[in-house]
């Protein structure tokens, strides 16, 4: 973005401006998305536009990001409200619980999320969204329940990520019959991923 809105119109011109982008995207390919057709749906004059943003792609790079931190502001409300499960594989699923509900319930959601591609078109390259994502929850489950085993942390946590997203992403594209089956497949590589951090490594058997 250009600048950040400081008062209420301008930040509801921003909204207005992100929201008919993101309804835009679940209709129409990123080529065929003008500054001319967002400005339209979003009912606001080109100058305001370009008051916050220079072009499309900043207005979908500035989607993805709000559609990460509105996913992550879920996710911590679950931790911060004690609302997440005493388990570690509990609370993963529950979190992809979130991540799938938003891919229906959000407008633009399935379209833009935390990749930095949109239809082999560059985001803005010196933010790393699945780092930020990464990062974030690595934090939540290890401040919840701890790290354990030899495995890197942050490491970990980003291929989980980046794992999840291209699954949940072949999900959409496969026919209905087929997506529980990626789904759970995706559910069982993180369980395995994640386990390398969060599981409690098993006491050994004693010999009678």
């Amino acid at each position: 973005m250009r600048r950040q809105p400081v008062q209420q119109r301008g930040a509801a011109t921003v909204s207005a401006i992100l929201d008919a982008c993101a309804g835009l995207l679940n209709e129409y390919d990123y080529d065929d998305i003008t500054t001319a057709r967002i400005v339209d749906v979003a009912g606001v004059p080109i100058g305001s536009f370009y008051q916050y943003f220079p072009d499309k792609r900043s207005v979908v790079h500035t989607l993805a990001l709000r559609g990460m931190e509105t996913y992550l502001r879920e996710v911590e409300e679950l931790f911060t409200a004690d609302l997440i499960a005493d388990t570690w594989r509990e609370a993963m699923t529950q979190v992809v619980a979130v991540y799938l509900r938003m891919l229906h319930e959000v407008p633009g959601f399935g379209r833009v999320r935390f990749s930095d591609m949109l239809d082999s078109h560059r985001l803005d390259s010196s933010v790393d969204q699945y780092e930020l994502m990464a990062e974030r929850l690595a934090e939540m489950f290890v401040n919840r329940f701890g790290a354990h085993g030899d495995a890197p942390v942050m490491l970990t946590f980003r291929i989980a990520v980046q794992t999840a997203d291209a699954l949940f992403k072949l999900a959409e594209r496969v026919g209905e019959d087929d997506r529980a089956f990626v789904v759970g497949t995706a559910n069982e590589l993180l369980a395995g991923m994640l386990g390398s951090v969060l599981e409690r490594p098993q006491d050994p058997v004693q010999s009678p």
